[in-house]
C-alpha cells in the first residue's frame, strides 16, 4: 500500500505543476479588465484564482495529508483525490471563464 501512496504522489509532484503553470498561462488576462466583466476577466478574474489558487492548495494539502502524522501508514487515496480536484477546479475555472 505504499507504493501505491509513493506512486499517486509521484504522480501528483508531477502534473500539479503543469496544471499550476496552464491555469496561469490560460487564465491570466491579457488585456485591461477595467470595462469587461466576460471571458478571464468574470467575476473578478476567478477563473485565474481558481485555477492557480486552488491547485497549489490542493497540491500542497494532497502531499501534506498523505504523508504528515501517519506513522509509517500513508493516506494512500489522498493524492489521488487531490488530482481528481486538481481536475476538477481546471474545468470550474474553464467554465467560469466560458
Amino acid at each position: 500500500m505504499k507504493g501505491l501512496a509513493v506512486l499517486g504522489t509521484v504522480l501528483l509532484c508531477v502534473f500539479a505543476p503543469i496544471a499550476l503553470v496552464y491555469g496561469l498561462m490560460a487564465f491570466t488576462p491579457t488585456g485591461s479588465c477595467e470595462y469587461s466583466v466576460s471571458g478571464v476577466c468574470s467575476y473578478g478574474r476567478a477563473p485565474m484564482v481558481v485555477a492557480a489558487g486552488g491547485t497549489a492548495l490542493a497540491w500542497a494539502a494532497g502531499v501534506v495529508l498523505t504523508w504528515a502524522g501517519t506513522r509509517g501508514r500513508a493516506r494512500v487515496v489522498v493524492p489521488y483525490a487531490a488530482l481528481a480536484v486538481i481536475v476538477l477546479l481546471l474545468v470550474v475555472a474553464g467554465r467560469m471563464a466560458g
